[in-house]
């Protein structure tokens, strides 16, 4: 998390904290700006609709290791974008950046200070659920240390060997070689038989 100001600092020291929490969605399609406050806030440039938009926000956990941690954000299934989002196309969100920023504010509710990076990561999975009576959207993100985790397979093949050397015609035989094995015989084996 980033350095407080002091006036942050302060308000978060009193006996009742009020806070905001805003999310940015950098979907394929364009980017959502999102908070957790029962009205639209307008900062840095963008207006952050709130309205129930951000149901929760599952804690944020560290670790003194850089083992992945994930970071689960509940929409509203009520909004028609955020269901589209969860029942359409996984490419639209998966893989692409996810933020979240965090501010407290004051008995009036107005916002002190800049809102601070507290969280980034990327969006990896979306599911609709029932809890109850209600409907929700669980936006599951991971942290850039789970990239880590999901290394490319050493595997190659012939297609893949040829985007990177168009003129290497290596690969192009090893499927008939998998499906073909011959069997060698050592030299020493041949001599036994005769």
């Amino acid at each position: 998390m980033s350095v407080l100001s002091a006036s942050q600092q302060a308000e978060l020291e009193k006996p009742v904290t009020r806070t905001v929490y805003f999310v940015e969605l950098q979907l394929l399609s364009g980017t959502q700006y999102i908070c957790s406050a029962n009205q639209t806030i307008t900062w840095g440039g963008h207006d952050w609709i709130g309205q129930g938009s951000v149901g929760g926000i599952s804690p944020i956990e560290e670790s003194d290791g850089v083992e992945s941690k994930s970071l689960t954000f509940t929409l509203n299934v009520a909004q028609p974008s955020y269901l589209a989002l969860a029942v359409g196309d996984v490419e639209e969100y998966r893989g692409l950046p996810a933020k979240l920023y965090f501010c407290p504010l004051d008995e009036s509710f107005f916002m002190v200070g800049t809102p601070q990076l507290c969280w980034r990561g990327i969006m990896d999975l979306m599911a609709i659920g029932i809890e109850g009576q209600e409907g929700q959207i669980s936006l599951k993100c991971e942290t850039s240390a789970y990239g880590l985790k999901r290394q490319p397979a050493l595997r190659l093949n012939a297609a893949q060997q040829k985007k990177k050397y168009p003129t290497d015609t290596g690969f192009d035989y090893l499927t008939d070689i998998i499906a073909n094995p011959v069997v060698w015989l050592s030299k020493k084996f041949q001599r036994s038989i005769n």
